[in-house]
């Protein structure tokens, strides 16, 4: 039986990819504009999203009985496959069963692992996202300021947790992160890392973006998907992507057909990444 929430999912990512078809100039997609050299590109960038995350997570484990960084390579890439793949959220939900098989955390630490995973994430991609508002002319004082504060809030990360909890009056550990200067640091690159991804695959799909709006991209691609239940993001990438590109001046139908292109390549790049690292570390000695 189909859980409610697949159900949903399945329902969202249908009805949004369906509209995205209906407003979408279907006649102005041009196949042979795609370029597949920027293929190799984008799948590098996510290959090194996926070592800079191992990093990051085995930096800020503790308790965990095994710190070989190729376990945690492992770890990385099978989350980011099933977090790709399947409805949102549940990547998420199944990391801390897998942190618990393959590197020996508890249950609790592998929640509180991601948790502050994730955190780090929303402030690093928001910070991207004002740096990439700014530089496009959208209110830049504000926007650099509101940088400022997610940059602040990465690096204090643990406080801005502890914060969170107290809102919603949950307990949180009162131990600070291990190395928050590399936890900050690492996070940065993980979406610098991503940007250079989507930079690609926009670039393959025969409409490159400059390194600003590459930022906004990114932001909105994953605030989009944080929003809404979907299978894969299917339907929610599409729009969101649409909504990027349509707020950075482009007719909307023409921004929904690029969307419709730039998306799979954004999504087969990002499952080439994990499978290859898994496909490597299969063939390579233990």
């Amino acid at each position: 039986m189909i859980s409610k929430r697949t159900a949903l999912a399945i329902a969202v990512s249908g009805g949004l990819l369906v509209l995205v078809l209906y407003v979408a100039d279907i006649g102005a997609i041009d196949l042979s504009q795609i370029q597949p050299a920027y293929l190799p590109l984008a799948v590098l960038a996510y290959l090194a999203v996926l070592v800079l995350r191992a990093t990051l997570l085995r930096h800020l484990a503790q308790g965990a009985t095994d710190l070989r960084f190729r376990t945690w390579l492992a770890l990385a890439a099978r989350h980011q496959f099933v977090f790709t793949l399947a409805p949102s959220g549940s990547g998420d939900l199944a990391f801390p069963v897998l942190a618990n098989r393959m590197v020996g955390v508890t249950l609790g630490q592998g929640t509180a692992l991601i948790a502050g995973s994730r955190l780090r994430d929303i402030c690093a991609i928001l910070g991207l996202g004002f740096i990439g508002l700014s530089a496009t002319g959208a209110a830049p004082i504000l926007m650099v300021e509101a940088a400022v504060l997610c940059g602040f809030a990465l690096y204090f990360s643990d406080v801005t947790g502890a914060f969170i909890a107290q809102l919603l009056r949950r307990d949180v550990s009162d131990a600070p992160p291990p190395g928050r200067a590399l936890a900050a640091l690492l996070t940065c690159l993980i979406w610098l890392s991503a940007s250079g991804a989507i930079a690609a695959a926009f670039a393959a799909a025969g409409h490159p973006l400059t390194h600003y709006e590459t930022f906004v991209m990114l932001a909105g691609l994953n605030i989009a998907g944080a929003l809404a239940v979907s299978i894969g993001g299917l339907g929610i990438a599409e729009a969101g992507a649409a909504g990027v590109l349509a707020f950075l001046g482009m007719p909307l139908a023409e921004a929904a057909a690029i969307a419709l292109v730039a998306r799979p390549i954004l999504l087969l790049t990002n499952v080439a990444a994990s499978g290859l690292t898994e496909l490597c570390l299969r063939a390579t000695p233990r």
